[in-house]
């Protein structure tokens, strides 16, 4: 919209000399919509006065000043920043963009800036010469010497900005269609910011996100914004660059949550340098759970999830349901026995006690830390983990097949400790493995990872570090070698959610109903009526073990009797017993059996409810109805809710949501009935109509103060944190690299290219594509001709091998 003004009554008719001698009137609603500012908030839009017109009431001739610029009398502004306003929203309409060319402060008043005139230029204005060669230049050249432009002063007498010259008149065609896509013109609205956060924290990809976007408009076209900035936004916004930056993000989420609910746990572990190296967090709901789950737990740590490289340990444990459950998590600096004894004292100090077992893998660095932190605390190894080294430590062995049969019969099936013990000296003999130094450190550690030693006491089900493993593998989803401390522990809050959903839904699903019996026992409708859903199911596989056990032979031994019970199995088609011993009291009608799974595991074994069976007992002692997996049980930690982050995004974002939320609802009451659909729009434009009358009052009261100043950037204010943000940690997980041979192959190429610069210095050869194949066989002529006294290469590698 460009402007030679007549005024014709109320409506005011501009020419536009892009579009020739073509006319359109425009009345104040039009003004309004077009250049995105209430008429009233100009003091004179494009009205001349009337003795600057001549005879004919044309404007008078101007070329004294210039062949295409004309000075503009009457158009003001009430503030500098509307004129900039008024420009722009002008210029994006008839589709160029505008820049500050230059602004002129009062010397009089230096210290003030006060500034009294200023020059919107086009961006295409001027004109410049590429230094650089035009076949390898990848910028594009964007000035065409266009002229178009507006100057403003500073009317001090009537307290306004007054357009004094305008140029209109562009050296190229304009198009509004095209100036949407330019970069100065594309912007995310408030909804696609929220929607954009909320992807990026379910991990959706953001080319799905700007479609998902683009759908709700009616395409791209219509979006005002492009691929590349919603990714840009993910990188600008979400993302933390610099170290230090990062680590305060996640100082800010600690303190967040500790206002939020005081019971949040945090601690950090800084070096000599005030270096961070360690932390540790737990959430409030995490702490009330440690009372019912914090018997047993697991320890693990994992590699590769944030960009510091720093080791992720999550304290695992299991619920009433039998899933795991969430009781700390932390970060090491290093994965030694000073950073575990951080982490374990600040824990315990966390929790009020220690528990009463913990699985860890055979890390030398966590057993010292938990033997002088935890010495009370029953140290057991991840069975998997040893079982899985098996392949590799002993696959080289001719008759590793039924070695590894052997080895794991005896580990699982020893019946007391004394035949584990006589079983793998006659393996070790039978193999003859006396030299194996593995083997050797196994069976000096036995009691820390062969399950006989650990019958007798309660582990909750858990043989090995799986389970923490599974919570890394969750993380795992959302976290990958390059996310930030930022975004690592605001994943934490998405883990908390979905394990306290999940209990929820559990917890749910109990009081609705309950899991048919199989049988009409009395003591399996007590269990059904006691235990959790999960938990009942895992002792119905124990009554239906229960038809394949059979009394033998019963002995009396004074007040007890002492049952065998013979169990059958089947083993790669062969009916297979195994013969268990069960002690029963007539009088309490208790019963302990040899295989010890109501001890270790906390659910009653087939043989026991045989001999039930047998002495027709119907309701079982309360002692072996365990509260732990009682889904009667009212737990404190039900009433906490995890804390989540909800300040993580802009307070303006937040009560964005919060608006957005309220008018869904109100909004699929009445989207029904096309009549109340219209009312509610009605009354959406009537409230908007009310707010920019508002905004407008509000802004004309606080223009006079504001209108003669120019924002500067304030240095002052600034928080100084003194601990900085951690360093890349060198760890024991896998190296960086994938394959074996890659080291090998640079080398091969780094020698290959020394050797070709030497013996062809001056000489280049570009290859063409018949020649391929000829040079290939060159290659691996000249790579097996290579000698090693060089200095490496592939029979550097050879020869290394000859003396392995």
């Amino acid at each position: 919209m460009a402007f030679s003004p007549t005024e014709e009554g109320s409506i005011t008719t501009f020419t536009n000399p892009t579009l020739g001698d073509e006319q359109f009137n425009m009345d104040e609603s039009d003004i309004q919509e077009q250049v995105g500012c209430k008429f009233d908030e100009i003091t004179n839009v494009v009205v001349t006065r009337k003795d600057e017109l001549d005879d004919g009431g044309q404007l008078p001739d101007h070329s004294g000043i210039g062949e295409e610029e004309i000075p503009v009398v009457g158009m003001s502004f009430g503030s500098l920043p509307l004129a900039q306003k008024f420009y722009a929203n002008y210029a994006k309409k008839v589709g160029f963009v505008t820049k500050i060319r230059n602004t002129n402060f009062d010397k009089t008043r230096k210290e003030s800036k006060i500034p009294v005139n200023q020059s919107i230029y086009y961006t295409r204005e001027g004109y410049r010469e590429s230094r650089v060669n035009a076949a390898t230049r990848a910028n594009r050249i964007t000035a065409t010497r266009c002229k178009a432009r507006m100057y403003v002063v500073l009317d001090n007498e009537n307290e306004c900005w007054v357009v004094s010259r305008l140029e209109l008149r562009h050296s190229h065609p304009c198009s509004a269609e095209k100036a949407v896509h330019y970069h100065e013109y594309r912007e995310l609205t408030m909804h696609a910011k929220c929607v954009i956060t909320d992807n990026d924290e379910a991990v959706i990809r953001p080319n799905k996100t700007y479609l998902a976007l683009a759908n709700e408009v009616g395409g791209s076209a219509n979006l005002g914004f492009s691929e590349k900035d919603v990714r840009n936004y993910i990188t600008r916004n979400l993302r933390c660059s610099d170290d230090n930056e990062d680590f305060q993000g996640m100082m800010n989420y600690f303190v967040r949550m500790k206002e939020i609910n005081p019971n949040f746990f945090y601690a950090i572990d800084v070096d000599d340098a005030n270096k961070f190296r360690s932390a540790l967090w737990v959430d409030a709901r995490c702490r009330a759970s440690y009372e019912y789950y914090g018997d047993v737990v697991s320890f693990d740590t994992t590699y590769r999830r944030n960009r510091h490289g720093l080791p992720f340990a999550s304290f695992v444990g299991v619920n009433h349901h039998g899933k795991s459950t969430l009781l700390g998590c932390a970060l090491l600096g290093r994965e030694e026995i000073p950073s575990f004894e951080w982490v374990f004292t600040h824990w315990v100090r966390c929790v009020g006690s220690a528990p009463r077992g913990i699985i860890t893998d055979q890390c030398k660095a966590m057993t010292g830390a938990i033997r002088n932190v935890l010495p009370d605390t029953v140290h057991r190894w991840c069975i998997w983990h040893i079982m899985k080294k098996s392949q590799f430590k002993l696959g080289g062995y001719a008759r590793y097949g039924e070695l590894h049969a052997v080895m794991n019969h005896i580990v699982w099936n020893s019946p007391s400790t004394e035949s584990f013990e006589s079983d793998w000296a006659g393996f070790i003999k039978q193999f003859k493995l006396g030299q194996n130094r593995w083997l050797a450190d196994l069976y000096a550690n036995r009691r820390k990872w062969v399950p006989i030693f650990f019958k007798s006491e309660f582990w909750a089900g858990m043989r090995s570090t799986q389970r923490s493993e599974s919570m890394h593998a969750f993380y795992g989803g959302y976290l990958h070698c390059k996310s930030v401390l930022v975004q690592f522990v605001h994943e934490y809050d998405n883990v908390l959610g979905t394990k306290e959903q999940k209990e929820l839904e559990d917890d749910a699903a109990d009081s609705k109903g309950f899991i048919p019996c199989i049988g009409s026992t009395g003591i399996e409708r007590q269990f059904q009526q006691e235990y959790t859903s999960s938990m009942f199911r895992i002792l119905q596989l124990e009554v239906r073990k229960k038809t394949d056990c059979v009394v033998r032979s019963i002995e009396k031994k004074g007040d007890t009797i002492s049952i065998t019970v013979d169990e059958q199995k089947f083993f790669w088609g062969k009916p297979v017993y195994h013969t268990f011993r069960v002690d029963f009291d007539p009088l309490s009608q208790k019963g302990q059996c040899e295989c010890n799974k109501f001890e270790s595991a906390g659910i009653l074994c087939c043989h026991t409810l045989t001999v039930w069976s047998y002495y027709r007992v119907d309701i079982v002692p309360s002692c072996y109805v365990l509260p732990r997996w009682s889904k009667n049980v009212i737990r404190k930690h039900t009433y906490v809710k995890s804390s989540h982050d909800v300040a993580r995004s802009d307070e303006s974002n937040n009560l964005f949501r919060h608006l957005c939320s309220e008018f869904y609802n109100v909004a699929q009451e009445f989207v029904a009935c096309d009549e109340e659909a219209a009312i509610l729009r009605v009354a959406l434009w009537d409230a908007k109509s009310k707010l920019i009358d508002y905004r407008a009052s509000m802004r004309s009261n606080t223009a006079a103060a504001s209108q003669n100043t120019v924002p500067t950037q304030s240095t002052g204010g600034a928080v100084v944190h003194d601990i900085q943000g951690p360093s890349r940690v060198k760890t024991k997980g896998r190296p960086k690299g994938k394959r074996l041979g890659a080291e090998l192959d640079k080398s091969i190429k780094k020698s290959m290219q020394k050797r070709n610069r030497k013996s062809h210095p001056d000489e280049v050869h570009l290859p063409s594509d018949n020649d391929h194949h000829g040079s290939l066989n060159k290659r691996c002529e000249d790579s097996t001709m290579w000698n090693s006294s060089e200095g490496g290469g592939f029979m550097h590698l050879l020869n290394s091998f000859r003396h392995i």
